[in-house]
C-alpha cells in the first residue's frame, strides 16, 4: 500500500536505486574506448620519487605515444609468473662452468616486460638521472654501465672473489654479465643514500632495475620503511622511502609481513575474497602456496585455482547481463570477457570485488577488477587461475593501483589505504 503512494518518478529512482545503489555492485566504471592520450600529471602536493607507467602519455622512458599491446603485456606476464614459480624451487646459486658458485639475478623474458612501472633516481656525484623498473620481487638493484656513471667522484668498484661473480640471466637463457659497485643514490634533493650497492651491467639497451625487495643490497632494507602509490595508464603516482613515507602514506590498517631475503619476495596472509555477496575463503585446502606475494611487477591476481574457479562463476552469475566474448586459445590467462561497446561512456555494473588480508579489508573499484583490452571496447576480469596447487598466490600491480601500499621492514608489517594517485 505504501508502494502504491509513490509518485511515478519516486517510483522511477527506487527502481534505480535497487539495481545500481546494491551494496554488492560498484556504480561509478565508465566505459571508455580509446586510451587516454594525456597525462593527468602529480597529485596535488606530490613528494617523493615520481613513478610512471612505463607505457603511456606520462611514460618517461620515450613511449609517450604508445601503448603495449594487450596482448604482449599479458605474455610477459605469464613468463614472469612462471619464473617467479621457478625461482621460488630453484637455488639461490648455480655453478659455472668452473664449478664455481655464480649468484644470477635472472629477469623473466628477454626485457623487464610492458607492464611495469618506472621511476627516475639520480645515480653518482654529480647526480645523473637513470630511468629504472620498480620492482618488489628483486633483492639486487642493477643499472647500466655507461662513461658517465663510472665517472662519479663516489663510484667505486667493489672488491669481489668468484663467488659473488654476477650474470643477469633472462627467462630464454640469454644472459650478460656485470660486477658490483657503490654509488650515492639521491631520491629527492634532501635524501640521498651514500655507498648504495648494485651491480653494474654493460651491453644492456634497459636503464636497469631498482629492487625493493627484501635483501642485504636492497633499498627497501638500507631505508628500513617504503611506500608506493602505483598510477593508472594516464597518470603518475609516487615512491617514499624512511620517515617521508611513514608522514604521507596514510594507510589505517596493517597486516603482518613476512620478508623473504632469500628471494627476494614479501609474503602476507591472504585470506579471502569476496564478489558480490559470496565470499570466498583461502587456505591450506585450498592452496599448498607457501604464502601471497606482493609483487609491483606482476600484473595480473594469481588464485589457487578451486578459489578462481568459484570466483570467475560468481562474476559471471552476476554479469549476466552483458554478453561474454569467446578468447582466442593463445590469449588463454583471461577467460571472462565481455565487449562494451554498446556502452561507450555509460556506466556498467560491476559487481563488487573485495580482497581480505588478515586485518586488512581492500574494496577494489571498477578498473581494479577489469582489464582492457587496448584500444578494443572489450573488458576482462583481471584475475586468473594458477595452474598448479603449488604455485604462488601473487597479487599483481593491476589490484594495487591507486592504493597506498606501506611496507614497514622494521616492524614485519604491511599496511594498505587509499592513495594519492590517479
Amino acid at each position: 500500500m505504501k508502494l502504491a503512494s509513490f509518485t511515478p518518478i519516486s517510483y522511477f529512482l527506487l527502481l534505480c536505486c535497487s539495481m545500481f545503489c546494491s551494496p554488492y555492485f560498484h556504480n561509478s566504471f565508465v566505459v571508455g574506448t580509446r586510451p587516454p592520450s594525456t597525462c593527468s600529471g602529480p597529485a596535488q602536493g606530490y613528494r617523493g620519487m615520481l613513478v610512471a607507467p612505463r607505457y603511456g602519455p606520462c611514460s618517461p622512458v620515450g613511449h609517450e605515444k604508445s601503448y603495449a599491446v594487450s596482448t604482449q603485456i599479458l605474455h610477459k606476464d605469464k613468463l614472469r609468473v612462471r619464473f617467479i614459480n621457478t625461482l621460488a624451487f630453484s637455488r639461490k646459486y648455480v655453478l659455472d662452468a668452473h664449478g664455481k658458485k655464480t649468484h644470477q639475478l635472472r629477469i623473466p623474458g628477454k626485457g623487464l616486460g610492458a607492464g611495469n612501472y618506472v621511476v627516475t633516481p639520480g645515480v653518482g656525484t654529480p647526480a645523473r638521472d637513470f630511468k629504472l623498473t620498480i620492482d618488489t620481487g628483486s633483492h639486487d638493484t642493477w643499472i647500466r654501465c655507461e662513461p658517465g656513471l663510472k665517472s662519479s667522484s663516489t663510484f667505486r668498484k667493489l672488491p669481489c672473489d668468484n663467488n659473488c661473480t654476477n650474470s643477469i640471466k633472462y627467462f630464454d637463457g640469454s644472459k650478460v654479465e656485470g660486477f658490483w659497485a657503490s654509488d650515492t643514490l639521491t631520491i629527492s634533493p634532501s635524501y640521498s643514500i651514500k655507498q648504495f650497492n648494485f651491480v653494474c651491467v654493460n651491453r644492456t639497451k634497459i636503464n636497469g632495475l631498482l629492487a625493493l625487495g627484501p635483501g642485504d643490497n636492497s633499498l627497501a632494507t638500507r631505508t628500513n620503511v617504503f611506500c608506493h602509490c602505483l598510477p593508472s595508464e594516464d597518470a603518475t603516482g609516487y615512491l617514499l622511502f624512511g620517515p617521508e613515507a611513514r608522514e604521507i602514506c596514510r594507510v589505517g590498517k596493517f597486516t603482518p609481513l613476512n620478508p623473504q631475503e632469500d628471494s627476494g619476495r614479501y609474503l602476507v596472509n591472504f585470506v579471502g575474497i569476496s564478489v558480490g555477496n559470496k565470499t570466498l575463503k583461502i587456505s591450506h585446502a585450498t592452496s599448498s602456496s607457501p604464502g601471497t606475494m606482493i609483487d609491483s611487477g606482476t600484473v595480473i591476481t594469481r588464485l589457487p585455482l578451486p578459489v578462481y574457479k568459484q570466483f570467475r562463476t560468481v562474476f559471471r552469475k552476476l554479469m549476466e547481463e552483458y554478453s561474454l566474448v569467446k578468447r582466442p586459445p593463445s590469449e588463454d590467462l583471461l577467460e571472462t570477457c565481455y565487449e562494451l561497446k554498446g556502452y561507450k561512456y555509460s556506466t556498467v555494473k560491476i559487481p563488487a570485488v573485495v580482497l581480505h588480508f588478515e586485518n586488512i579489508d581492500i574494496n577494489l573499484d571498477g578498473s581494479q577488477v577489469l582489464w582492457k583490452e587496448g584500444k578494443s571496447p572489450v573488458y576482462c576480469l583481471a584475475f586468473a587461475g594458477n595452474k598448479n596447487d603449488d604455485h604462488m598466490v601473487i597479487i599483481g600491480n593491476h589490484q594495487l593501483q591507486k592504493l597506498n601500499v606501506l611496507y614497514d621492514i622494521q616492524k614485519r608489517s604491511m599496511g594498505i589505504g587509499p592513495g594519492n594517485c590517479g
